[in-house]
């Protein structure tokens, strides 16, 4: 590490083997209270800089705190058998916007429970190691948004049908997946009440 200026009068540094430039800050303990609030937070959908400015750190300590989290409490659950899997997307810039991270997330409809994740591309490969591993919860139908790449992982046949919606899985019909049939509409209405992706 090399001295890289100053900022707000502080003593910024630079890697030089990767690049990064960072100002060393006192090692002030943080309360559990924050991390849990940082991590529930950025389970709901905020940014990492967005709770960051909430809890007033900053978008690495996030971060940080959301990968111990994950390490400590998250292991993927047993498969067992499932009827809905609703499959979503999310992404989170590393170092700028050029390089992103996608993280797919797989859901049990009736429950709302994640089952499981991907991290990687917004491409078919990524998608592709998720869906093999979902194979083992045996479920009937895939809901999913409208990106490219569902079309070509999620099988319309061989006994698996596929919801492209963003709004609500329970209300998607469209005629090449058979969702529009009476059979299917009569399990729509007798189902719980959709929840949010």
């Amino acid at each position: 590490m090399v001295k890289s200026g100053h900022v707000l009068g502080k003593q910024r540094w630079l890697c030089r083997r990767c690049g990064f430039q960072f100002t060393r800050l006192p090692d002030i303990p943080v309360p559990e209270p924050t991390k849990q609030a940082a991590v529930t937070l950025s389970g709901h959908g905020l940014s990492l800089r967005a709770v960051g400015k909430l809890l007033g750190t900053t978008g690495q300590s996030v971060l940080r705190w959301v990968c111990q989290s994950v390490d400590r409490h998250c292991s993927k659950p047993t498969p067992e058998p499932v009827t809905v899997i609703a499959i979503d997307e999310m992404w989170h810039d590393l170092g700028g916007k050029a390089q992103k991270l996608w993280i797919w997330k797989a859901y049990d409809r009736d429950s709302g429970r994640l089952i499981d994740w991907e991290c990687g591309k917004r491409d078919e490969a990524t998608f592709r190691r998720l869906y093999e591993r979902l194979q083992c919860w045996g479920a009937c139908l895939f809901c999913t948004d409208q990106f490219a790449v569902s079309d070509a992982v999620l099988p319309v046949s061989g006994g698996i049908i596929r919801a492209r919606t963003r709004v609500s899985p329970w209300s998607a019909t469209i005629a090449a997946s058979g969702i529009g049939s009476e059979p299917a509409a009569a399990s729509r209405s007798s189902s719980p009440r959709a929840r949010p992706w």
